[in-house]
């Protein structure tokens, strides 16, 4: 386990805090039973954790974020299954994967933004998970590039939910502006469909 956080440097990534409205939104809607494990893998600044506390003392959650300077259970490079297989082994298992992961790692090259990793929290988060996996993802995310394509279309029946969110100020150093992110989530053994939920904030 030692030489997984060892890793947690390597990756810089964006950090984007998600709004408490938005998870307290999130919560009402999930099927969430008593005594069920939240794992958020990228938890920043805890934001994701504390309105889950707060919705219900039956609701647990561990947190992962590879800053190391950042509140955390555990600090983790997530784009690496070895590290989803750690965390399984120290807590038991979760049952869902609830988080706002970043979209790219930072460049390294010199590049505006480096290469998308958002899809192997997607991808991996939903092997470990015994129920599901929900994450606040840009809207442009469901369309079927390359990297993504096979996944979302294997997967496709198996999605169950769609809050669709006005655009968010993020509280960070890298883009200040309006973001268009939703909440989307996928859930084992599911073939029911979804509909579409708007949520929008009046002022």
């Amino acid at each position: 386990m030692n030489s997984l956080m060892g890793h947690r440097s390597r990756l810089p990534v964006y950090f984007y805090q998600t709004p408490e409205w938005a998870t307290a939104e999130l919560l009402q809607r999930l099927p969430l039973e008593r005594g069920d494990l939240i794992l958020d893998p990228a938890c920043g600044e805890q934001s994701i954790a504390k309105v889950v506390k707060d919705f219900s003392n039956q609701i647990y959650i561990f947190t992962n974020d590879i800053n190391g300077d950042r509140p955390a259970d555990f600090h983790f490079d997530m784009t690496r299954r070895e590290s989803w297989q750690a965390i399984e082994l120290c807590t038991g298992g979760f049952d869902w994967v609830i988080g706002h992961p970043p979209f790219w790692a930072d460049s390294s090259d010199g590049k505006k933004i480096g290469k998308p990793i958002v899809h192997r929290f997607l991808e991996i988060g939903y092997q470990f998970a015994k129920k599901g996996v929900v994450f606040l993802l840009k809207k442009s995310f469901t369309e079927p590039v390359s990297y993504r394509r096979s996944w979302l279309q294997a997967y496709r029946q198996e999605q169950f939910l769609e809050l669709r969110l006005e655009p968010i100020s993020f509280n960070c150093t890298c883009r200040p502006d309006g973001v268009a992110c939703d909440w989307y989530g996928w859930k084992h053994g599911h073939t029911g469909g979804l509909v579409p939920e708007y949520i929008w904030m009046l002022g």
